[in-house]
């Protein structure tokens, strides 16, 4: 039996939608927040921010456990999600984190 890594984990994607298309992502994005708002076990929180250009996002999404955030990432609400927001993508650059330290609230 393997042991549970208890670390909260930081999943930060940059994502740059095809030109044209970032305000039916960032709608996309919107509906998809108000749908699963304190509906996902494990999630801690999330931010998305946009460029001053409207040109890239940046999600922030913080999980309780890697399990957490593997288990949201099976989760069939997000799948059917990126299966209606990857033709919109011209690229998405995930990273995986964990929090080396934090001052005040941004």
């Amino acid at each position: 039996m393997s042991a549970v890594d208890p670390t909260p984990v930081v999943n930060i994607s940059v994502i740059t939608p095809k030109v044209g298309k970032f305000d039916e992502f960032m709608a996309l994005q919107l509906a998809q927040h108000r749908r699963l708002r304190g509906q996902v076990p494990g999630l801690v929180g999330g931010r998305l921010f946009r460029s001053r250009d409207n040109r890239t996002a940046v999600l922030v999404t913080i999980f309780e456990t890697a399990e957490a955030a593997q288990r949201f990432g099976q989760d069939e609400r997000y799948l059917e999600h990126m299966a209606r927001v990857r033709p919109l993508l011209e690229s998405a650059v995930p990273g995986t984190y964990n929090k080396v330290y934090e001052v005040g609230v941004v």
